[in-house]
C-alpha cells in the first residue's frame, strides 16, 4: 500500500490530514498520478479559486481563459494550477476551503469537487522542456526506490462570505511560520555579556490583518522589516481595510532613529524608484490608474498604514545609549 492516511484530526474550526505517499510502484512498466478528490454537492458553475504565490486568490473558470478562445485538448492538465496557500470553491450559500503545507497541484475538474495532486511518478519525458522523466529515486546502499511523499492538508467548510478570515489567518500559520534563528559566540563570555531574557513586542499585538514577513539585523547593524496586508479588497467584510502599525509599540524600550522604505527587495529607496518607475499605455485597457497605498510614514509618529494585499518595506536604525567605561 503506497497510499496512507496517518492522521484525521478534527480540529476546534477544521479539519486536518496527514499522509504518506510513495513509493510509487512501477514494477508494471506504467507510471503513475495519485491524486485526492473532495466531492460535494455545491453548485459552482466551473468557478474556483486558487492563489498566486500564497497572496491573491485568483478567480479560475474550467476550460476558460479571459484573454484569448481556449481550444481544450487537456481537459485535466489544462486546468490544473499551482497552490502554494490554498483552493477553494464557493456557491450561493457555502465555501469550502483547503489548505496545503506544501506547494501542490490543483484543481475542480467537476463542479462541486477539488482535487490536489498528492504524487507523481512518471516513466517517459512529458514533452514538456526538461528532457527527462518526472522519476526521481533515493538511494540507500546501492538500493534505488522513488521518493516518499508526506504532508498535510486542511479543510473547512464556512457560509458564504465568512471562510477568507480562516484561509488568511490559519494560512498565514501554515505558509509562513515564525522561523527563529540563533548563532553563538566563539569565545568569551557570552552569559555576561548578554541579557537572558527577550520580548519581541512586549503586550503589543500587530492588526488581525497584518503579518510581520522579515525581521532581520543586517551587516551594518540596521534592521529589516517587512510589513504586509493579509486580505485583498472586498474580500473580508471587516478585515479588508486599511491596517496600521505603531512601530513606537512594535519595538518597545528602543528609539528609532532613521527609517527608510524601499522597494520590495530592500536595494533600492522607495522614492528613487517611483522616479525611474515606467509607465505604460495599454490600448483598449479600462483600469483605473488610481491605486490606493498607505501614505509615507512620518518619522514623528511612525506609523506605518499597509492597504489590502500591499507589502512595505523598511530599513530601520535604532539609537543606542554608549555606556562610558571608567577605570
Amino acid at each position: 500500500m503506497f497510499l496512507q492516511i496517518t492522521r484525521v484530526y478534527k480540529a476546534k474550526e477544521h479539519v486536518e490530514f496527514e499522509f504518506v505517499v510513495g513509493p510509487m510502484p512501477i514494477e508494471d512498466g506504467n507510471g503513475k498520478e495519485l491524486a485526492t478528490q473532495f466531492t460535494t454537492r455545491m453548485l459552482t458553475n466551473k468557478i474556483f479559486y486558487t492563489d498566486s504565490n500564497g497572496r491573491d486568490f485568483l478567480k479560475r473558470i474550467r476550460n476558460y481563459r479571459s484573454d484569448w478562445v481556449l481550444a481544450v485538448h487537456q481537459p485535466v492538465a489544462g486546468n490544473y494550477y499551482p497552490i502554494n496557500l490554498g483552493i477553494y470553491l464557493q456557491d450561493n450559500r457555502t465555501e469550502l476551503s483547503l489548505l496545503v503545507d506544501r506547494s501542490m497541484g490543483g484543481s475542480s475538474i467537476q463542479d462541486g469537487q477539488v482535487e490536489l495532486m498528492l504524487h507523481r511518478r512518471l516513466l517517459h519525458d512529458d514533452g514538456k522542456g526538461v528532457a527527462e522523466a518526472l522519476n526521481e529515486t533515493v538511494c540507500v546502499n546501492d538500493e534505488c526506490a522513488g521518493l516518499t511523499i508526506q504532508g498535510k492538508f486542511y479543510l473547512r467548510i464556512d457560509p458564504l462570505g465568512e471562510g477568507a478570515k480562516w484561509r488568511r489567518t490559519t494560512g498565514q500559520e501554515i505558509y509562513s511560520p515564525l522561523l527563529m534563528a540563533f548563532s553563538e559566540q566563539d569565545g568569551g563570555n557570552s552569559a555576561n555579556s548578554h541579557v537572558p531574557k527577550f520580548s519581541a513586542t512586549d503586550s503589543y499585538c500587530l492588526p488581525e490583518n497584518v503579518a510581520m514577513i522579515t525581521l532581520q539585523t543586517l551587516n551594518d547593524g540596521s534592521i529589516l522589516l517587512r510589513l504586509a496586508h493579509l486580505y485583498e479588497v472586498g474580500e473580508d467584510k471587516d478585515l479588508s481595510k486599511m491596517a496600521t502599525v505603531d512601530l513606537r509599540k512594535l519595538f518597545p524600550g528602543k528609539t528609532i532613529s532613521k527609517i527608510t522604505e524601499t522597494n520590495l527587495s530592500a536595494n533600492q529607496d522607495i522614492s528613487e524608484l517611483k522616479k525611474k518607475r515606467l509607465k505604460w499605455k495599454v490600448e483598449g485597457n479600462t483600469r483605473s490608474e488610481t491605486v490606493v497605498r498607505g501614505r509615507p510614514v512620518d518619522p514623528s509618529e511612525l506609523l506605518v498604514e499597509l492597504s489590502p494585499m500591499e507589502i512595505r518595506t523598511f530599513l530601520l536604525n535604532f539609537q543606542y545609549v554608549r555606556h562610558q567605561v571608567v577605570n
